[in-house]
């Protein structure tokens, strides 16, 4: 046998052809339903141009790691699954923010690298059980008075473990007051000592 003998021709597909009344169909259904579509499809991804807010992002990354437990430096944690009895601190009273800065005008990097508050997220259970670690990265809105109005996940290793934990952990932290609206991104890193 020759190796022309061992290919194998493509067969000739037909098509069959459109009647007038399908043809109509089909117009009249890109017409009436595939027009419109674009038009939504395109209004949905032009939506940002349209906004008027006057955002500032700031290109820098904070980065926070979190504990399982407030551990003194140099003992060693329990290696159980279970947690041990850790004595709970009592929350810290609420902090009024300083009144809006007027004379001296901070920028922006200075007013994101130098948080008035940013308390330690709880290490979900969920993931201590698994002995799991992980970094997640959010972009945040820091409102005219100084609180996150807005935290939304950029990545997260491992996905679904630490997501909900770090939205709740930075929509309670607080920045000086600047009287404008600042979005930056920022990490929060579990780890198990």
């Amino acid at each position: 046998m020759s190796t022309d003998e061992n290919e194998v021709q493509p067969k000739e597909t037909r098509h069959p052809k459109l009647s007038a009344e399908d043809a109509s169909a089909l117009s009249w259904l890109a017409r009436w339903m595939g027009i419109p579509l674009l038009i939504l499809i395109a209004l949905y991804y032009a939506e940002p141009l349209f906004r008027r807010d006057n955002v500032e992002v700031v290109p820098a990354v904070v980065h926070q790691e979190v504990h399982p437990y407030p551990f003194p430096p140099g003992t060693v944690p329990p290696t159980s699954l279970a947690p041990p009895a850790v004595p709970r601190a009592q929350p810290a009273p609420t902090v009024e923010p300083p009144p809006l800065v007027t004379e001296t005008q901070l920028s922006n990097a200075e007013i994101v690298a130098n948080p008035i508050a940013q308390p330690q997220p709880p290490y979900p259970p969920r993931a201590l059980e698994a002995e799991k670690e992980g970094l997640v990265r959010l972009r945040i809105t820091i409102g005219p008075d100084g609180s996150v109005t807005d935290a939304a996940i950029v990545s997260a290793q491992p996905s679904g473990w630490f997501d909900s934990t770090a939205v709740n952990a930075v929509k309670r932290w607080r920045y000086r007051p600047s009287g404008r609206t600042i979005s930056t991104e920022v990490e929060l890193e579990f780890k198990l000592q």
